[in-house]
């Protein structure tokens, strides 16, 4: 596989990746401002939606890709624990999260990590005082780039576009760093679309 293709291109803001996206103004507009949210998505997600669930696909040791060790300042040969999952609302998977952290460090700067089971990162990460977080940096993920087949893997009946539109960051907690990458699936389109003032979601 190309060495490019494995390798997203990141940007340190949003702006950049305008001429990816549709020529829809409107949907640029609000795609960008989803991009660069700096809350937590989950929470986003629940505001807007009925029903909010977890998908845990896989959380375990695992190679670092090939446009990550350089974000965390290790060897491209280093092992991580990595956890993927989809977060879905009303049962539309919108949302494949990436997360990926040093071995060494998950007993004892990041507790909570190890029992997350289907319970969402961001449950943790936005209330704890010891967290701090480094600028979003944003991408386009091609066909070819290992988080695209993951999600082909994960969502064999959806149909996915060749590239999709993905933001990550660093969270840091005492001297541990941790790396969560956000990829927007297609579904997500009609759930930024602004609702009408009148509209409200009844949770159940």
């Amino acid at each position: 596989m190309p060495h490019a293709v494995r390798k997203a291109r990141w940007m340190a803001h949003p702006q950049a990746l305008a001429g990816l996206l549709a020529a829809d103004s409107e949907l640029m507009r609000r795609t960008r401002s989803w991009l660069a949210d700096p809350g937590s998505m989950t929470l986003k997600l629940r505001k807007r939606t009925e029903s909010f669930s977890v998908r845990l696909l896989r959380q375990r040791p695992g190679r670092i890709l090939a446009d990550e060790h350089e974000a965390l300042c290790i060897s491209p040969r280093s092992r991580v624990v990595e956890r993927d999952v989809i977060l879905l609302a009303d049962g539309q998977p919108l949302v494949f999260g990436h997360t990926i952290l040093s071995t060494g460090s998950v007993k004892s700067d990041w507790p909570f990590f190890s029992k997350l089971g289907t319970t969402p990162l961001g449950a943790n990460l936005f209330f704890d005082p010891l967290v701090g977080r480094s600028p979003i940096q944003y991408a386009r993920l091609c066909a070819g780039h290992p988080l695209m087949r993951r999600i082909a893997q994960a969502l064999p009946e959806t149909e996915l576009p060749t590239t999709l539109l993905a933001r990550r960051s660093l969270f840091t907690r005492r001297g541990g760093v941790l790396m969560v990458t956000d990829v927007f699936l297609p579904a997500l389109e009609v759930l930024m679309r602004p609702r009408p003032a009148h509209v409200a979601i009844e949770k159940r």
